[in-house]
């Protein structure tokens, strides 16, 4: 069975993809191009630079649960807001790493456009409460 679009993007994003090949494999398209708007500047990514990145991430943290507050499905699209909470060696305890809202095409059951802007945490009080649905 194939599942609806927004549940592919979830479960790409809660799989162990930066850790297992395997994963990242089944989710990505081999012909995925990324544009991505960051705090540090604007990245574009292919397949090779993606699976690349994706497992230096994977070196650096031990676990990594997004934590999404929106998902909305159009046709072959979906866009997600969500944050990344990682778990270091250092320690077992969740951390904020960055907010999320990514745009993603989904050709052939895998992510083949993806438009993602992100920033670090916010950890203030309004921030945090943005991402709770009943908030807002």
């Amino acid at each position: 069975m194939i599942p609806d679009n927004k549940t592919l993007v979830t479960n790409f994003f809660t799989s162990k993809y930066y850790k297992n090949t395997a994963d990242f494999d089944k989710y990505i398209h081999p012909k995925i191009k990324i544009n991505w708007n960051s705090s540090k500047g604007f990245f574009q990514f292919d397949y090779d630079k993606f699976k690349s990145m994706s497992q230096e991430m994977g070196k650096s943290f031990e676990n990594m649960s997004p934590e999404f507050s929106h998902l909305i499905e159009e046709n072959n699209k979906v866009c997600a807001r969500f944050t990344y909470n990682v778990e270091t060696m250092e320690s077992q305890d969740l951390i904020g790493l960055a907010d999320f809202f990514s745009v993603w095409e989904i050709k052939d059951n895998q992510l083949y456009r993806g438009y993602i802007m992100s920033q670090p945490c916010d950890d203030g009080l309004e921030g945090i409460l943005s991402f709770i649905n009943d908030h807002n």
